[in-house]
């Protein structure tokens, strides 16, 4: 992308008008916009305007603003430079902790299996995930700190809520979206895909994603 082509005149139409700002709030606080519910219009204003919105951010901010694909759906973000937040307010970037990677990746197995099926989880198939699973060791020594037959209801509400404090970094960033708060009923969304991107090697070769899991929490 040239500087010649650089210009700021788009902000004046109307369609700026009406979303630019939710759209640059969404981006910076680190969301994944996607065709869906309430991003929609958002969603149709980044697609027509992209180019120019790219150009924007990269110039003024130092950061870059990405389409990507699942391969069945597009959704936008704001990539931030490796060696750090560019322009951006440096408390904006929200870095997650291992745990949350983890769980995003229980979601992302969760979705790709899912592939033509229904996305909406309900908190008992998450259970029989970590207690049924073929990788239940794995998911039990990340969420419950140790491998055990049997757990206190003491133990179960603990990490459940653990879980749920991830899953409302999720639906902060896009990553799911809640169908009832209240039950642990949320659907998972494509940008979950980000994640297989970001720790590819890991997630391909469950050796690797055991021993990231031990170091992370040794």
């Amino acid at each position: 992308m040239e500087n010649e082509n650089y210009s700021l005149q788009f902000l004046a139409n109307e369609a700026s008008g009406k979303y630019f700002a939710d759209c640059d709030f969404a981006l910076r606080a680190g969301r994944h916009i996607q065709n869906y519910a309430s991003d929609a219009k958002l969603w149709d204003y980044i697609n027509d305007h992209y180019e120019q919105l790219c150009l924007y951010y990269e110039h003024l901010f130092a950061v870059y603003l990405r389409r990507e694909s699942n391969e069945r759906d597009i959704y936008f973000f704001i990539e931030l430079p490796q060696d750090g937040s560019g322009k951006f307010v440096g408390d904006r970037h929200r870095i997650m902790d291992d745990r949350h990677v983890i769980i995003a990746v229980l979601l992302l197995n969760i979705y790709k299996e899912r592939f033509f099926e229904s996305k909406e989880v309900k908190w008992q198939q998450i259970e029989q995930v970590i207690d049924e699973s073929e990788h239940k060791e794995l998911w039990q020594k990340v969420l419950y700190g140790e491998i055990k037959r049997n757990y206190t209801p003491n133990e179960k509400e603990e990490m459940k809520r653990r879980f749920e404090r991830s899953l409302s970094l999720f639906e902060r960033f896009g990553w799911i979206h809640w169908v009832d708060y209240e039950a642990t009923q949320f659907e998972i969304m494509p940008s979950i895909d980000r994640i297989a991107r970001l720790y590819a090697n890991e997630i391909a070769n469950v050796e690797l994603m055991s021993e990231y899991i031990n170091e992370q929490l040794s």
